[in-house]
């Protein structure tokens, strides 16, 4: 009798339907698994991934210079600059050794705030993994207040800056800039985003500050000022030091 068993089209339909809609079912929960795993794959084990605080830092900035531990000298010059922004990478060729002539002044700090302002201008946020990355060496090597390693690794970054719009430097290419610089051991740091946190803050502190325009710009014991030249740099430098006498 069964092989003379009627077929009902419509029942059939309805069970391939069902069968249908369960895969689909099926296939985004995978997704959905997939993604979690993604998302949290750059955490650490413990969950404090991109939760640690600089504790090298002068507020949100490497300060460079040779005054005393615990004094603020009577110029502090804050360059505020974007690891991703070509401009950046100009300014730091053009005005890069002035500033680093500024080290062994006792009475001059030239801070530097890396922001994560550009991150948008690449696929991997790489805005945020270079100043990670910087300030994984900052941590590294500058304990004692010797920020000479910082800057060959800061130097660098510009040197390698990649072009906008693209994936941005490899973790592995930042870890092996900074072993060429002569730090190791940051891989970790690097790839777990350890301080993206504290750089979403500063960036925020940064942007948030009267009369930001964008990367890079140029505060003088707060103010912002214009200089288009390593001449102009010196001469405003020079007249606060000569009013200070």
């Amino acid at each position: 009798m069964s092989a003379n068993r009627v077929i009902d089209p419509r029942a059939a339909e309805r069970r391939r339907s069902i069968l249908i809609t369960i895969s689909a079912v099926m296939v985004l929960v995978v997704i959905a698994a997939v993604v979690v795993i993604w998302a949290f794959s750059g955490k650490d084990d413990n969950g404090s991934g991109g939760t640690a605080i600089p504790t090298v830092t002068t507020g949100d900035a490497i300060r460079i210079t040779s005054a005393p531990a615990d004094t603020t000298p009577p110029v502090v010059i804050t360059v505020v600059e974007d690891f991703q922004c070509p401009a950046c990478k100009q300014f730091e060729s053009i005005m890069g050794p002035t500033l680093n002539g500024f080290k062994d002044n006792p009475k001059v700090a030239v801070d530097y705030v890396s922001i994560n302002m550009l991150d948008q201008m690449s696929t991997t946020e790489y805005s945020t993994r270079a100043a990670n990355a910087s300030m994984c060496v900052a941590e590294k090597t500058g304990k004692d207040g010797d920020f000479d390693t910082w800057m060959t690794f800061h130097n660098a970054l510009f040197t390698s800056q990649p072009a906008e719009g693209g994936a941005g430097l490899a973790d592995t290419q930042l870890v092996s800039i900074a072993k060429d610089a002569g730090v190791t051991d940051v891989a970790d740091c690097i790839k777990n985003l350890e301080y993206s946190k504290w750089i979403d803050e500063a960036t925020a502190t940064t942007m948030g500050q009267p009369g930001f325009e964008g990367t890079p710009s140029v505060r003088i014991n707060g103010d912002v000022v214009k200089v288009g030249t390593p001449d102009e740099l010196q001469a405003k430098v020079n007249a606060l030091l000569e009013g200070d006498k």
